[in-house]
């Protein structure tokens, strides 16, 4: 096994640019094979020590989608609380509208609803701000986020097609919060990471000053981007404008974690397969495969909260997943637009957590999408075929 193989790949990725910081963790047949961090958490600062390490802490991005706000719906389905069938509108009322009846908790979660990719609804809420200092970041501007969202207006009939959806989560965090009477936070630390002795994984406080970013503690968090609007380098605060706007807390984006915490989050799924998890094994099973179901679009990848590797993006295909050409159809995994990833082989007991802050200091940085299957290539070829 050339572990080092991996490690000049990762040093590859910090010499062209790919990442300032990141840390890949590994495991193969339930054993962590490789952990390390590599670079640094933050460019272009004044603070001597900014070495990314195994305590370092990223802004998941996305990973919150399956990691939180899937696994909350999940437990809900299990605890009947609701079913995936559901109207969404059983739960929230407000989101009416033409053809909006028919949408369901299934195609929320299988990104199928209809609804548009991603609304600025932040420049709303700032725009508010500047009327009433203090809005931004409390709970009458989550409400007012959610109150756009159920405003939407479909883009597709549900079903029909496949688009990613933030605005779908949005929506769906919403929907725990409601059947709960709790903050998505709250759910997530007593029902989720509870079983944990310490848990690496949670969403931030809010500082007292949401607009002064700089008044957060720093130390370990992984820095974002350097944002015009949020005047500085963000770090310890979710980069999601949409979150950022709600309080950062959203079903959509806000989680953060180190990546033994992104780790034991996924642990706990694989242990629901097998019967020893927070999940019946026919529910975890249900989420994490790739949907055959007749209100799932032909050729979507998606599972329920999770993605499976691109159809038709095998060795050969000119069309390649983010997890590379050779992981198995029944993987599952999810991305994180900050430059986080998740992917899960489970016929070849495959586990790549790869944290990165790509978008430090520029969103404008995007080398990590060619980057990611040849690091997952490589993984694969040096573990499985080796």
């Amino acid at each position: 096994m050339n572990i080092s193989a991996i490690t000049n790949q990762m040093e590859e990725g910090l010499t062209t640019s790919v990442f300032p910081g990141a840390v890949l963790l590994v495991s193969h047949q339930n054993k962590i094979v490789f952990h390390k961090g590599f670079g640094q958490r933050r460019i272009k600062t004044k603070e001597k020590q900014t070495s990314v390490d195994l305590q370092t802490i990223f802004d998941l991005a996305s990973l919150t989608k399956p990691l939180v706000t899937t696994a909350a719906i999940a437990q809900l389905l299990q605890q009947n609380r609701l079913c995936l069938h559901d109207p969404l509108q059983k739960f929230l009322p407000d989101f009416f509208g033409k053809e909006k009846s028919q949408v369901t908790i299934f195609h929320l979660l299988n990104h199928s609803s209809g609804l548009p990719a991603w609304q600025p609804y932040y420049q709303k809420v700032q725009a508010q701000e500047k009327k009433t200092p203090g809005f931004l970041g409390t709970l009458s501007a989550k409400q007012a986020i959610f109150k756009m969202a159920h405003a939407e207006t479909l883009k597709a009939h549900p079903g029909e097609i496949s688009r990613y959806s933030d605005i779908g989560f949005i929506l769906l965090g919403e929907v725990v919060e409601k059947i709960c009477g709790m903050p998505l936070n709250t759910y997530f630390s007593k029902y989720i990471v509870s079983a944990f002795k310490q848990s690496e994984s949670f969403f931030p406080q809010r500082p007292e000053n949401p607009q002064n970013i700089n008044n957060t503690d720093s130390r370990h968090f992984a820095a974002t981007e350097d944002s015009k609007w949020r005047k500085g380098v963000i770090s310890g605060i979710v980069h999601d404008d949409n979150a950022y706007a709600m309080g950062g807390i959203a079903g959509h984006a806000g989680l953060f974690a180190t990546a033994h915490g992104v780790y034991q989050l996924v642990q706990t799924w694989l242990d629901s397969i097998k019967d020893k998890g927070f999940l019946s094994p026919e529910i975890a099973e249900k989420f994490v495969s790739r949907q055959k179901d007749v209100m799932s679009p032909a050729g979507a990848s998606w599972a329920l909260g999770w993605d499976s590797p691109s159809v038709l993006s095998g060795r050969g295909s000119p069309k390649v997943s983010s997890s590379g050409h050779h992981f198995a159809p029944s993987s599952f995994g999810h991305l994180g637009f900050t430059g986080t990833s998740i992917w899960v082989d489970r016929t070849h007991e495959l586990v790549v957590i790869f944290l990165s802050n790509r978008v430090h200091p520029s969103r404008e940085n995007e080398r990590i999408r060619s980057f990611r299957p040849k690091l997952h290539n490589l993984i694969f070829e040096t573990l499985i075929h080796a």
